[in-house]
């Protein structure tokens, strides 16, 4: 029986008492034995993980409708079984929330946040620190120093007339500190939700928060060893806190991190994960760390915080503690200790008579920091002539609150700084700042849609000069993608120094192991195998070597960021570099059109999909589909992409692909495709039309290599017919996207080309692709032909310009 400890006049946050129990009460015989199972240690356990994860997941599935995060959901469930709802009951309280059982979770739930700290850690890449954006540091700098500016005079000032409790307490100013910082794991967590990680404002919210966590860290560890020399009682005390700590950052600099680069660069095989052993050895230095930093008098949290920063990020030891971390541990017993923090929350504290003087200060503070922080962000953020709406989403984005502020509301009240009135305040305070602030994020920012109708003129190749030089971002997600899109720029790119060509590689890979995402140009890395990323940049670059007069400028770039946000890089590069086309490979290659699925092809369909409706510039997806053997020109000596055929209905994007064919130095025959009995109703894109088709006759019709063929059809059908009779005599086939010219609608339709197609879009698989490239894409000959689906930036000053761009 454990003794009970003085109790202070003031409500604590944790009994101060411990229950009486037995110790040996772990392991039930079982109710038909006339045991109570959640009297003991393990069922109580299981039980009370598995009503907290059950109520998180089923009010996260609401709650998350209304934009809000996994945080405040998994905080207000803690406060629904607290004392302030379901915990009102005393046997509800007795049964799933005795003392000893919160104990026992909350342990378990420490070591989940220790691990959290530490793969956090982990992905954290310094190298933003290294040459961080001017805006990034003034936010940064100026939106922790104006609160703090704000906050502590305010504090003095009204000192006097404070309550006790607050008034010879240092949790004001330990509180104006905290909130003045924003936390770097807390806010990757956050954007990561909001799929904003690759966005200009999330990478300067992230380098920000990153410059003031790293130097609050520091500030932190040298702040307890103040304190801890402070309270020394003599000269050998103080010697050996300060050796016992420099031996810990020493050991960490010089034999842990030389260790983790071992490990991850002489003892995995690139491209694969930890071994298990490997992985057992990186967790233990984890919690051992934490055990050396709690034992020595520092916080646990800063031993796992340094170990993750000295390890390499990314892969493979960041990908290793996503995969096999991340993904079950934490994400089990993390949202325990977040729900335990809202179970200790009581708003019967906070709405007593009492606590109401408690309440306004407390909550004076909070917003004259929050306040603080949003004026210094949004005047940094102006002084660099960023837009007022941009300067107060970045404000937002840094304010927003999770883990860690909830951690050193713990540890206050843990260490009797804060009262169990002053916690609930607190604790509730962070769930309203962070459940108010992703919403709006949401609700102001659109970084998509800022790019579809950017810049004053389209940027299109219809209407460049046939001269001008061709801007090109070749999007790849690996490295088969490279051959394809390399034939079909020697095939169809025939530069001159009269008519250059300007290629953008950008590599796309997936964000694993590291928390913020990457897009920067590519540098090869000296020494050790050449990365995937060095290989398709050197096959690009062979090929510009292979073009006279150096015709032809690679620039190569890698990006990696989540495939939810991956089209957010697409079109800023494409935006920033003035690209006129943005080409993709589609997502089933030659080698998985039979049903082989790859493991990631989904995602890359939907990167293909969203690049289509917000690209700043026209947009082509190539499907390549090979050559069998026997087919036209498999004998080729040059480019196994010899004979092409432009299929023109009418309308922009069949423009944009005859502007495109009109480049390419190959064979070209194109097919324009009429409707009998058609009589034409002056629309437009008819007379565009005919300009353009008159245009380009006008100037081959001379030209052996470009045959041009009129094909009167009745309806769909015989367009289906004649493109399938034709279509075996080529290697590349051209069509035009034509979303939302399926003929399914014809009224107010001022062109035949949606006749031509009426009916076509019933079966379609790939709309991505457009009715016609989509059922050349599922036809007998598929396996032979490759097909380029080409779509022309929409024109927004047109009525339903947009329609292409929307619906992809």
């Amino acid at each position: 029986m454990e003794g009970v400890a003085n109790m202070s006049s003031e409500a604590t946050v944790k009994p101060l008492a411990a229950a009486c129990y037995d110790n040996n009460l772990v392991n039930s015989q079982g109710m038909f034995l006339g045991d109570q199972p959640l009297r003991f240690a393990l069922p109580l356990l299981l039980v009370q993980v598995s009503v907290i994860l059950v109520l998180s997941a089923a009010a996260h599935v609401v709650l998350r409708r209304l934009g809000q995060s996994r945080f405040v959901t998994h905080m207000l469930v803690g406060v629904f079984l607290g004392p302030t709802v379901l915990g009102r009951s005393e046997s509800v309280r007795g049964v799933l929330f005795s003392d000893r059982g919160t104990y026992i979770l909350e342990s378990v739930s420490l070591v989940a946040l220790i691990l959290f700290l530490f793969s956090m850690g982990v992905k954290t890449d310094l190298s933003l620190l290294r040459r961080p954006s001017g805006r990034a540091v003034a936010v940064g700098i100026t939106g922790a120093l104006v609160p703090l500016a704000v906050t502590l005079p305010v504090f003095h000032a009204l000192q006097p007339s404070l309550p006790d409790d607050l008034r010879g307490s240092s949790l004001i100013t330990e509180l104006a500190v905290r909130l003045s910082l924003s936390s770097f794991p807390v806010i990757a967590d956050a954007l990561s939700d909001l799929d904003l990680l690759n966005t200009d404002l999330g990478r300067i919210a992230l380098t920000a928060s990153l410059i003031t966590d790293v130097t609050s860290w520091g500030l932190r560890a040298c702040s307890a060893a103040v304190f801890l020399v402070s309270e020394a009682s003599s000269p050998a005390f103080t010697a050996k806190i300060l050796a016992s700590f420099v031996a810990f950052v020493l050991f960490v600099a010089f034999v842990a991190r030389p260790a983790g680069r071992y490990i991850a660069y002489r003892r995995t095989p690139a491209g694969a994960l930890l071994s298990e052993g490997s992985f057992v050895v990186v967790v233990i230095a984890a919690l051992l760390s934490a055990l050396v930093t709690d034992a020595i008098g520092f916080k646990y949290m800063i031993g796992p915080m340094m170990l993750g920063l000295a390890l390499p990020g990314g892969m493979p030891i960041g990908a290793t503690m996503t995969e096999r971390l991340d993904s079950f541990f934490i994400a089990l017993f993390l949202p325990v200790y977040m729900a335990l923090s809202g179970y200790r929350t009581d708003l019967s504290e906070v709405t007593k008579e009492e606590a109401s003087e408690k309440w306004c200060a407390l909550e004076l503070f909070v917003a004259l920091c929050v306040s603080g922080k949003l004026v210094g962000c949004v005047a940094a953020g102006l002084f660099f002539a960023m837009p007022f709406r941009d300067a107060a989403v970045l404000a937002l984005m840094l304010n927003i609150r999770g883990i860690v502020e909830v951690a050193a509301i713990n540890n206050w009240g843990d260490t009797m700084k804060a009262t169990a009135e002053h916690y609930s305040i607190l604790t509730l305070s962070m769930v309203l700042i962070t459940a108010v602030s992703t919403p709006l994020i949401k609700l102001l920012y659109d970084p998509s849609g800022q790019f579809a109708g950017a810049g004053k003129h389209r940027r299109t190749m219809e209407e460049a000069r046939p001269s001008a030089d061709l801007r090109v971002l070749v999007c790849l997600f690996n490295e088969d993608h490279a051959a394809p899109l390399i034939d079909l720029l020697e095939a169809s790119s025939g530069p001159s120094r009269e008519s250059p060509v300007s290629l953008i590689v950008l590599h796309l890979t997936e964000l694993v192991g590291r928390a913020a995402s990457v897009l920067k140009p590519h540098r090869r890395r000296t020494g050790g195998d050449p990365t995937p990323s060095d290989r398709i940049v050197n096959a690009f670059r062979h090929l510009a070597e292979q073009q006279p007069d150096c015709s032809m400028t690679v620039s190569p770039y890698v990006a990696q960021a989540p495939y939810s946000s991956m089209h957010h890089d697409v079109c800023s590069l494409a935006h920033g570099r003035k690209a006129s086309l943005i080409l993709l490979p589609f997502h089933i290659m030659s080698s998985s059109l039979l049903g082989n699925n790859n493991a990631n092809t989904n995602a890359i369909r939907s990167v293909n999909r969203a690049v289509l409706r917000y690209a700043p510039c026209s947009v082509a997806i190539m499907v390549d589909h090979g050559l069998a053997a026997g087919s036209a020109c498999a004998t080729a000596a040059n480019s196994l992409l010899q004979r092409a055929a432009l299929y023109f209905l009418g309308g922009p994007d069949d423009r944009e692909a005859l502007a495109y064919a009109a480049r390419m130095p190959l064979a070209l025959t194109v097919v324009r495709f009429k409707l009998r009995n058609w009589v034409g109703m002056g629309g437009r894109d008819e007379v565009r039309d005919e300009e353009v088709l008159h245009h380009f006759w006008t100037r081959h019709r001379d030209n052996d290599r470009v045959v041009y063929v009129e094909k009167t059809v009745e309806d769909a059908e015989g367009t289906s017919s004649v493109v399938r009779s034709m279509s075996e005599k080529f290697d590349l086939l051209i069509v035009g996207r034509r979303a939302g010219c399926s003929g399914d609608d014809l009224e107010g339709s001022s062109s035949s080309a949606a006749a031509l197609t009426s009916g076509l879009s019933e079966w379609s698989e790939f709309p991505e692709l457009g009715v016609l490239g989509d059922m050349l894409a599922s036809a007998d000959f598929a396996s032979k032909v490759s097909i380029l689906v080409i779509q022309q930036q929409p024109d927004k000053n047109a009525a339903g310009g947009a329609s292409s761009a929307i619906n992809p």
